[in-house]
């Protein structure tokens, strides 16, 4: 069973909501930086990690983010990448980054942007590239829409089931 059929069945019986995901997350392209500010390794003078399309490309002086969100590769053949950040970091304009709203949990939006393969979307030209807009548009299922304290159990339960089928697979 593929993580799409699992998750399929862990949503069986639940009311859901579909809603395009700029309704439920903010997303925003990082802003440019000179590589000339970036350096290879941290130190006291760069102690940030400085996310690009695909990763972490440096260490940085000043951050542009703080806390909890995931990042998109926007940019490169592999774009549509999602990875999870905690803390301070800088983004690039390669990356996208999402802030969650209150309804929904940022390891859900992991999840399913993830089983989404977003890379599908990307525009077919010699540098492949994801639009903002296209993402925003795309649907996502809110679990207990109308109950968003039950919603958001419901997340963090599935969460932790395919936390752990992940692990189990890898």
């Amino acid at each position: 069973m593929n993580s799409v059929d699992f998750l399929d069945k862990l949503l069986d019986g639940v009311g859901v909501e579909w809603r395009a995901l700029g309704d439920v997350v903010h997303m925003r392209a990082g802003q440019h930086i000179s590589a000339s500010n970036i350096t290879e390794e941290a130190s006291n003078e760069h102690p940030y990690p400085c996310f690009g399309g695909n990763g972490i490309r440096g260490f940085v002086a000043k951050n542009s983010h703080d806390g909890r969100h995931l990042l998109i590769g926007r940019q490169g053949a592999l774009c549509g990448n999602v990875q999870r950040t905690n803390g301070k970091f800088y983004a690039t304009e390669h990356a996208v980054v999402v802030t969650p709203s209150d309804c929904i949990n940022i390891d859900w939006a992991f999840h399913l942007l993830t089983l989404m393969n977003l890379n599908q979307y990307a525009s077919q030209s010699a540098q492949p590239g994801l639009a903002v807009g296209k993402i925003e548009s795309l649907k996502i299922p809110i679990p207990c829409p109308n109950n968003p304290k039950k919603s958001l159990e419901i997340q963090a339960e599935i969460v932790r089931i395919l936390d752990a089928f992940t692990e189990l697979t890898a």
